[in-house]
């Protein structure tokens, strides 16, 4: 009960601080999860990511997977209710304070949050990709693909994938 307890109290942090949802905060959530707490072994953390975000539906199933691997059938139940609870208390305080009518300031603070969520993703990423050993040619393929991404926004990204995966089967195996 004690591991379920800590992984609702870290995953509720993170919920009530994180912009950007839940990549934003993956490198937070895994260094509490991992170094702090010791309740996983970072291998496994890599382990339950690629899995919830190569299963079909939201990003958010990896909390139900991890509080499932910690804690069982409660723990996933209590992953899932810390991650919703403080976006449910916020949208609630927003509703009875009629701050929703309030678009100057909210345009102003979505601009400004940008960097941050953007900070955050890339943190969250760089920590994930730590755990996997990777040859060089595979970082390379991926900064290239990321380059792409960044600045090709509007190209279709099936085609940067599609090129990925001919090099990485021609060039790299």
């Amino acid at each position: 009960m004690k591991s379920q307890l800590l992984l609702f109290t870290d995953i509720f942090v993170a919920g009530a601080l994180s912009f950007g949802g839940l990549a934003a905060v993956l490198s937070s959530l895994q260094n509490s999860v991992v170094s702090h707490h010791q309740l996983i072994s970072g291998q496994e953390f890599s382990r339950i990511y690629s899995l919830a975000v190569g299963a079909p539906g939201p990003n958010a199933i990896f909390l139900s997977l991890l509080g499932y691997h910690i804690g069982g059938p409660l723990g996933a139940c209590l992953a899932c209710l810390a991650w919703a609870i403080p976006t449910i208390l916020l949208l609630y305080l927003i509703g009875i304070t009629g701050s929703a009518q309030a678009p100057g300031w909210m345009k102003t603070t979505r601009k400004a949050l940008v960097p941050v969520v953007a900070g955050l993703l890339i943190a969250g990423a760089m920590s994930t990709a730590r755990s996997f050993s990777m040859p060089t040619a595979q970082w390379a393929l991926s900064l290239v693909a990321l380059l792409v991404l960044v600045y090709r926004p509007r190209w279709n990204p099936i085609w940067t994938v599609a090129g990925c995966a001919l090099i990485g089967a021609l060039w790299i195996r």
